[in-house]
């Protein structure tokens, strides 16, 4: 499937044919300021972006373009022409920034997006300390995997706390595995706390008034589970705990149960 990140990758590298990495997501960041197209990350080298990486292998492998370590060249085939108004928006960049060098693009970049670089090797324009403490939550649905780290990172999120039972998932980049490697290359550190999820077949099939009967019960069951609420809360003495699942609301979730209860014992609690 080519989706509008995709064409919008492919519209802009044949305009060079051929790039460098490091170019294609300097551009793409570019482009994305007056038209959204990927979300991007605070990295090594300034913004960044994980899910374009994954699309430049699905691409290669679909035979869309030639991937090597460090390069990025188009093979010209056809593909559906991104919208116009994305179309305007490579173009402009491309006219302006597309002859630039790597370091020309970094120079750019960092001079005008220094929140870009705090976790840069080059050189870090603006400072970034994960100063805060406490409790937040957070559900990954409706999130690219680069735009649910820049929430924690803005946060100052030092630890996620999976609550899911099974840390599983059909969306790119919030499996077990996967969000846990992500989140290292950020600074943050993960820990998965299945016992505090709910089993699937407790939650299948249900009305509005099953989900409020389910968590009215799970409320109650958080009392049995106090070792793991306490766990949390020490964590959360130290640096800011982000509690994970999957919806984006927290009262369409257990988590926000779970936020609930802290509540109930005085705790501040935000939902991201």
């Amino acid at each position: 499937m080519i989706t509008k990140k995709k064409r919008a990758l492919l519209y802009l590298l044949g305009k060079k044919q051929s790039l460098t990495k490091l170019q294609l997501v300097k551009l793409l960041f570019l482009a994305s300021q007056d038209n959204p197209l990927y979300d991007f990350v605070p990295y090594r080298y300034g913004p960044f972006s994980f899910q374009m990486y994954t699309d430049i292998s699905h691409l290669e492998r679909d035979g869309y373009l030639l991937e090597t370590n460090t390069m990025v060249t188009s093979l010209n085939h056809e593909f559906p022409l991104p919208d116009r108004s994305i179309q305007r928006s490579i173009d402009q960049v491309v006219r302006q920034f597309g002859d630039k060098t790597e370091r020309e693009l970094i120079d750019h970049i960092y001079s005008h997006y220094p929140e870009t670089t705090i976790f840069s090797e080059i050189e870090k324009r603006q400072t970034y300390e994960r100063d805060e403490t406490g409790v937040v939550t957070i559900g990954y649905e409706g999130k690219s995997i680069d735009r649910f780290l820049s929430i924690l990172i803005d946060s100052k999120v030092g630890k996620v706390i999976d609550v899911r039972r099974n840390a599983f998932s059909m969306k790119y980049g919030f499996s077990k595995n996967q969000i846990s490697n992500y989140l290292e290359h950020m600074g943050i550190t993960y820990l998965h706390m299945p016992e505090l999820g709910i089993q699937s077949t407790r939650r299948q099939n249900l009305t509005d008034e099953g989900y409020a009967q389910l968590f009215h019960e799970y409320h109650q069951e958080l009392g049995e589970k106090a070792a793991y609420l306490n766990t949390i809360k020490t964590i959360a003495e130290d640096e800011k705990v982000a509690l994970l699942c999957f919806e984006a609301k927290a009262s369409d979730c257990h988590r926000g149960v779970i936020a609930e209860r802290f509540r109930e014992e005085g705790m501040e609690v935000v939902d991201l």
